[in-house]
């Protein structure tokens, strides 16, 4: 057979609209083109209703900017949707729904601060709300919220983060990622970093 003949002979059309394809000497099983034709519309049809379905359980999941809005009336020197408002103003803050952040600088009375949330396993969310002094150190007051009772959050113990308030140092909350650093007051050092993994804050080696 010459290699046109052998060439033609990889592709046969058998009856019953059946094929069988040689490629690269190894002989694929054969498939039934009836049913591959049914088949096909049927799965671009299951993936064409899916796809909304998951945009509408990510689009009702809270945001870190719903969290905000649930945090207690005196978190802040201002009502949270007053200070939020503040913040979207042009180099007034940052507000970064895809990453869980928020910042401010500040204004007036109120100290400038970051906002991260954080999850646990099973999805609840951890807010960490870290302000600075008016007229001292950024980042230097670290606390944590839950969901409490009435659609609003709660403080929780500060013991679920090893290193506590008023030791000297400041905390860098992330934007990205879900490590904490904590830096020294006097030279600006990295002390520590506390990575969180669903349950608690753990020392990064």
């Amino acid at each position: 057979m010459g290699r046109e003949q052998r060439l033609l002979a990889s592709w046969v059309r058998l009856p019953d609209f059946h094929f069988a394809a040689v490629v690269v000497g190894f002989s694929l099983s054969t498939f039934t083109f009836t049913a591959m034709r049914l088949a096909l519309p049927a799965l671009f049809a299951l993936a064409i209703l899916a796809a909304p379905l998951t945009r509408a359980a990510d689009a009702k999941r809270p945001t870190v900017v719903d969290y905000f809005l649930q945090l207690p009336e005196k978190t802040f020197e201002g009502p949270p949707r007053q200070i939020l408002s503040f913040l979207k103003q042009p180099q007034c803050g940052t507000v970064d729904i895809a990453n869980g952040y928020l910042d401010c600088t500040g204004d007036g009375a109120q100290p400038p601060f970051a906002v991260a949330l954080f999850r646990y396993k099973d999805d609840r969310p951890l807010l960490a709300v870290c302000q600075g002094e008016l007229e001292g150190k950024e980042a230097k007051y670290l606390a944590f919220y839950e969901p409490g009772a009435g659609g609003h959050l709660h403080e929780v113990k500060r013991s679920i983060f090893p290193i506590e308030n008023e030791k000297g140092y400041t905390f860098d909350l992330p934007r990205k990622g879900r490590t904490i650093t904590v830096r020294t007051e006097k030279g600006n050092k990295v002390k520590a970093k506390y990575a969180w993994n669903g349950e608690k804050f753990v020392e990064e080696k």
